[in-house]
């Protein structure tokens, strides 16, 4: 049986695992969701999935004041 975690997302959508893997804490994306910079397109409450999109200019962003 697969569960959330095997669920392989659509091109153009990022997992929380995909923007850790970049460098981007998991806090950093649960406060952008919380704060509504980032939206829930699907998968589960524990795995949500995002829209690359709209990922990347918070993650281009993210980074430019990590390295400031």
């Amino acid at each position: 049986m697969t569960g959330p975690r095997d669920r392989i997302p659509p091109p153009g959508i990022l997992t929380s695992a995909d923007l850790w893997a970049i460098g981007v804490p998991p806090a950093t994306v649960r406060d952008w969701v919380r704060r509504g910079r980032l939206t829930v397109t699907g998968g589960s409450s524990l795995y949500p999935w995002f829209r690359a999109e709209d990922a990347a200019p918070l993650v281009e962003a993210w980074a430019a004041r990590k390295s400031a």
